[in-house]
């Protein structure tokens, strides 16, 4: 009975082609090394298969890194996409920021700039407004973002002159 069970459990942990990943045996991460290929010709190695189709596969250099690596199930997280407002992620951060720069600029014109003439309105103001509003949690602009669900992630956002002046040259060239 036990020597069926030692059995059955060692071909559970039998790798798989395809599934199993080099992992580093001292850190349990991804191995810096790792690629389908390399991954696979190390399934072939484990399992022994060194004729036909995984003879092609670069055997002797999926050796060389099982001595520091093993082959496990590895995960990858998948990446969750947020919902409109709920933008967490600096990838997502700067896409909101690009889209919401017209209303903002609209807000701005409307609420700040609304009696000077179109030649005293520049761009390195609007930015510096933009940073002072952002800052005071309670003002204007960041009541305005609250109260408008796709960009309500922007409300109270911390971030450099420098990454509003890349949105906007991101707005300007597409």
């Amino acid at each position: 009975m036990v020597g069926v069970l030692r059995l059955n459990n060692g071909m559970a942990t039998k790798p798989q082609y395809g599934e199993d990943r080099l992992v580093n045996k001292r850190t349990g991460k991804l191995a810096s090394s790792s690629t389908w290929l390399l991954d696979l010709a190390a399934c072939a190695v484990v399992v022994g298969d060194s004729k036909g189709i995984p003879a092609l596969l670069p055997q002797s250099e999926a050796q060389k890194l099982l001595v520091h690596n093993e082959l496990k199930k590895f995960n990858r997280h998948k990446s969750v996409k947020a919902v409109s407002g709920q933008e967490s992620s600096h990838a997502d951060l700067r896409v909101l920021a690009c889209k919401a720069l017209p209303t903002i600029a609209v807000f701005y014109i409307e609420n700040v700039v609304g009696n000077r003439l179109p030649s005293q309105v520049n761009k390195k103001g609007f930015r510096g407004w933009l940073l002072g509003q952002l800052a005071i949690p309670s003002s204007a602009l960041n009541t305005f973002l609250k109260n408008h669900p796709e960009f309500s992630a922007l409300a109270e956002l911390k971030r450099a002159v420098n990454w509003w002046l890349d949105r906007q040259k991101q707005r300007v060239n597409p």
